[in-house]
């Protein structure tokens, strides 16, 4: 069989063409491709045939090529029937002994479904790109070796570095400090078992910002070999900056429930105890009146009756008066009637009153007056109520041959007061608490109603001060509160 009859068995569409790109060969590969019978394509120009315009300027392209070189491209072709392939084409330039182009032989093979293939892969590495590129979980890839291979804008976004700066073990510098140890342990203990992982874990920023994120990866197999891995990250700082809210309010919850179980208990401890101080105060007086009626009643043991009357209706004014103080300044109703007060002369007054009952107890009783003015605006009869309660309140917990001083200053446009004592002191646990309502440091002294303190902070509350307690147990206890100073007269 010589060589054209091969030619014309080939699979492959065999075309020879004259230097004018004319066909002068036109083989069974050729009719099958393109439709056209041998006889309908020979002596026809090649481009007009295919209405192929890539193939135009050919022979301009083998003319520089020169003879022996192969020319090789993919273009469209159009078939008789109208529809359109994809084709290779290979041309090989024939030239005669001077050199010159006398024709070309071409071979082409239809390429539509590598064409459609490789379109079709694109489309969907495409597809698949734009939805790695927009999930909002951040995707990666990484190989054996635990180095990152691909990283989606998301994933970088969440570890707050690119893809270049988390090559080979970058990555793991991305991890909060406190979580970088034993995520990594965990992650390579799984990697190098080939088993799934999945923790919660943190990324630090650079910029400071902690972000949780929940992640996982899968390994990848090729023909059952492990390859890789692929992970995932989720954000879930909302979910644990939830469930961190969440605790709070819980542990903000149990506080309130046990500081309102406190004051409850406090309130119907107090309760007990102004029914037990009223009922006494009753019972005095009672008593007093039954020995009043005796028509035989001596005039000395009347008088003392009467003294008796008059100190249990006093008592049970002053805790009436308490109580009413308390309710005031709960509901905010609580006023004062302020005007020029001068502490020098409200500390002779008071301590005038106190001195008595600090002999009594076998207690000095002190005070002391610095330089300057210490005029201040305030109502006389309730900062003297303070000085009485807080005096009061030292004289009662400091042993015989104790100390209670009282002094005073001027700070900074302000007159500072304070009542120091030389007593066991307060617990630290304590201190907090010592100017709650019905507060008392010991519940069980019967030391009154618990609230000489409370009112006290009321009122130097009123007056635009502060009122706090100093105290060290073994050492004493200090009292000091603040009143804004009088302005200077013009």
């Amino acid at each position: 069989m010589d060589r054209q009859h091969l030619l014309e068995f080939t699979h492959e569409a065999v075309i020879a063409l004259d230097e004018a790109e004319r066909i002068t060969f036109w083989n069974r590969g050729a009719e099958r491709l393109y439709g056209w019978a041998a006889a309908e394509a020979l002596g026809q120009r090649l481009p007009d045939l295919l209405g192929a315009e890539a193939l135009r300027d050919a022979s301009v392209a083998l003319r520089s090529l020169g003879g022996g070189e192969t020319l090789t491209r993919e273009f469209v072709s159009r078939r008789k029937d109208g529809t359109t392939r994809w084709v290779e084409g290979n041309r090989r330039a024939l030239v005669d002994d001077a050199g010159r182009l006398v024709g070309c032989v071409a071979v082409h093979r239809d390429v539509t479904a590598r064409r459609l293939a490789e379109t079709k892969l694109r489309e969907s590495e495409a597809r698949m790109r734009a939805l790695v590129d927009a999930s909002p979980l951040g995707i990666s890839v990484m190989d054996l070796a635990g180095h990152p291979v691909f990283y989606n804008p998301r994933c970088e976004e969440l570890q707050g570095r690119s893809y270049a700066e988390s090559r080979g073990r970058g990555w793991t510098e991305a991890i909060h400090p406190e979580d970088r140890e034993w995520v990594v342990s965990s992650w390579y203990g799984a990697a190098s078992g080939g088993q799934p992982w999945a923790e919660t874990y943190r990324f630090l920023h650079r910029d400071g910002r902690v972000v949780w994120v929940s992640g996982r990866a899968a390994p990848m197999f090729v023909e059952g070999e492990p390859v890789g891995y692929v992970g995932t990250l989720e954000d879930i700082t909302a979910l644990k900056q939830a469930e961190a809210d969440r605790e709070r309010l819980l542990t903000a919850e149990h506080e309130l429930r046990v500081h309102a179980e406190r004051a409850t208990r406090q309130r119907d401890e107090t309760l007990a105890v102004v029914a037990h101080d009223l009922r006494n105060f009753i019972s005095a007086i009672l008593l007093s009146v039954a020995r009043l009626e005796r028509p035989t009643l001596a005039e000395d043991e009347r008088a003392r009756r009467v003294s008796a009357i008059k100190r249990s209706a006093e008592a049970t004014e002053r805790l009436i008066r308490d109580l009413l103080d308390v309710s005031r300044i709960e509901a905010g109703t609580f006023a004062i009637e302020p005007a020029p007060v001068d502490f020098a002369a409200l500390f002779r007054g008071v301590v005038e009153l106190m001195q008595p009952r600090a002999i009594e107890r076998g207690v000095a009783l002190e005070y002391v007056i610095a330089d300057g003015d210490l005029t201040v605006r305030g109502d006389r009869s309730r900062l003297t109520q303070v000085l009485l309660n807080l005096l009061d309140n030292a004289l009662k917990f400091t042993p015989a041959e104790g100390r209670v001083s009282l002094r005073a200053r001027r700070i900074a446009g302000q007159v500072e007061v304070t009542v120091e004592d030389t007593g066991l002191g307060i617990e630290a646990e304590v201190l907090p608490h010592i100017f709650d309502r019905y507060w008392q440091v010991h519940r069980t002294s019967r030391a009154g109603a618990g609230l000489g303190l409370a009112i006290a902070k009321g009122i130097i509350q009123a007056h635009g001060g502060e009122i706090w307690a100093e105290s060290t147990p073994g050492r004493g206890t200090a009292l000091r509160f603040t009143v804004p100073g009088a302005p200077a007269p013009a």
